[in-house]
């Protein structure tokens, strides 16, 4: 028999306790924003491993850390801050291509059998789309939601990959939600655009979260590519000698 997409919890975790959570994850796609905003919530708010998702293609990755110990590709975790109910999914890595729908249908079957009151989604954005210089943001609402977010639905442009999978099966499910998509660094981390996204769940879930550390990443790789960009422009300057000398005529 062929295994498929599994929800495994650990032993002494109650189905019961995990009602009307309020469930968050994201991918690693632009700017790695989906990654790393449900791995920064999870760790941040120093929420309980509960288990994890078992796919028939098991990513060939692990590592190990002393607050966790060996890490699976795919984690879920949980915290009831103040009566507040938080299940944070954090994948570590893609479903195989294979079963990437029976992934994502799993897992929100898994939310619609244990009554979740929200799903908030996370992405990243090509800052191409963006209108606005002021615009942080854009969501999508998803299941009916009754909830407005102070920022641009994001209309008439494509979502991709296990992301864009698990927002239809919530739509399927009428499971109320939203996918929010800071604009992102399409080709590196942008623990900026990450940090955005966990104010805008903050605010969701009236539960504060610390985002000093990704500030400080931020700062840290802006600085080195500004250095980097300053540094091939020297090289460039020095290799054809086109360095800007004034003119006279």
């Amino acid at each position: 028999m062929v295994r498929r997409v599994s929800i495994v919890l650990k032993k002494d975790v109650d189905p019961e306790e995990l009602r009307n959570a309020v469930f968050i994850t994201g991918f690693a796609g632009f700017g790695l924003v989906g990654y790393l905003t449900s791995r920064h919530i999870a760790y941040a708010l120093k929420m309980k491993r509960i288990g994890f998702i078992r796919t028939r293609y098991v990513p060939e990755t692990t590592f190990y850390t002393k607050s966790s110990g060996l890490i699976f590709p795919f984690e879920i975790y949980y915290s009831n801050i103040n009566n507040k109910k938080l299940i944070v999914l954090v994948n570590h890595g893609f479903p195989h291509a294979r079963e990437r729908t029976d992934y994502a249908e799993t897992v929100i079957s898994w939310l619609k059998k244990i009554y979740v009151s929200e799903v908030i989604l996370v992405g990243g954005l090509d800052p191409s789309v963006k209108e606005d210089p002021n615009e942080k943001y854009r969501w999508i609402p998803l299941g009916g939601t009754k909830r407005s977010l102070n920022a641009p639905i994001l209309e008439e442009r494509h979502v991709v990959g296990p992301l864009a999978l698990t927002m239809m099966f919530a739509e399927i499910e009428s499971i109320p939600g939203v996918a929010i998509f800071p604009y992102a660094e399409p080709y590196r981390a942008d623990p900026r655009a990450t940090a955005i996204a966990v104010n805008i769940i903050s605010e969701i879930t009236g539960i504060p979260i610390d985002v000093s550390e990704l500030y400080k990443e931020a700062k840290i790789i802006e600085e080195l590519e500004s250095k980097e960009k300053e540094l091939v422009k020297k090289v460039y300057e020095a290799e054809t000698g086109e360095k800007q000398h004034p003119m006279y005529m």
